[in-house]
């Protein structure tokens, strides 16, 4: 499966788009249990090695060197999690950018979620710039999940519809906004430790349609101790046709660090 997987993403977190760690088990205790505020998450760090992941908004800059952020997720009942993640962007001498992401999932029936989310991405040491006007990524969405998890597997095909975003259809910034993405999350976990965590994502401008970008990105985890975990992983922001102005780009970058869970 894990070749699988890895063969799907050859072509994995990417800009907008939040960093998918599976983490079984958070909603074990609720807040409304509990009485008390409990937060699951994690601390990580990243280097990246090589990268071609461009610094900023506009997709200009020196390239990703460090991301290292965090990512709680907040169990409000046994059917309703709140996910908050900060990235942040450092090109090896200043922080350059900082993403934010939050959704609520609230599970309906078995096997189907709903998903309310919101994703921005700001610059740091730079405005970037669209149209001559200054430009930051701004998405809000609601789209539906369907998790199945068992033993040591988790899939769960997803989609999910803009009710705003600024975002653009291909990686030069031109083409028209963003009104869909749909995709795959899975996680498998092994009895060593090790566990492997992925998604694919398809970005289109028409619904249902095959999209004008694709991101993927797999992240293969080694625990070393119960508060500590070694991290490689691999992402891909690609062009699937030509752009408005006639290119086709694509960024990649290799990850290494470490991930703290708590």
């Amino acid at each position: 499966m894990l070749l699988a997987l890895g063969t799907l993403l050859a072509v994995g977190a990417a800009s907008g788009t939040e960093i998918f760690i599976h983490r079984p088990g958070i909603n074990e205790v609720p807040l409304t249990l509990a009485k008390k505020l409990i937060v699951h998450g994690e601390v990580f760090i990243n280097r990246l090695s090589p990268s071609t992941f461009p610094s900023y908004n506009d997709l200009s800059g020196p390239a990703d060197v460090w991301n290292f952020g965090f990512q709680n997720y907040f169990p409000i009942t046994k059917t309703t999690t709140l996910m908050a993640q900060l990235v942040t962007h450092d090109d090896g001498e200043q922080r350059t950018k900082f993403d934010w992401h939050f959704h609520l999932r609230q599970a309906i029936v078995d096997n189907l979620v709903v998903i309310i989310g919101h994703d921005s991405d700001h610059d740091s040491e730079h405005t970037s710039l669209l149209q001559e006007k200054p430009f930051y990524t701004n998405r809000n969405y609601i789209g539906v999940g369907i998790p199945v998890e068992g033993r040591n597997f988790y899939i769960e095909p997803f989609t999910w519809f803009f009710h705003h975003s600024n975002q653009r259809a291909h990686l030069d910034l031109s083409g028209e906004r963003l009104r869909q993405e749909y995709g795959l999350r899975a996680s498998v976990w092994a009895r060593e430790g090790i566990s492997a965590h992925a998604q694919a994502v398809f970005q289109t401008v028409s619904i249902f349609s095959l999209g004008q970008a694709f991101m993927g990105e797999l992240i293969i985890r080694l625990r070393l101790a119960s508060w500590l975990e070694l991290s490689i992983g691999g992402s891909v922001w690609t062009d699937i046709k030509l752009s408005t102005m006639g290119v086709k780009q694509s960024f990649h970058k290799i990850s290494w660090g470490v991930a703290i869970p708590f």
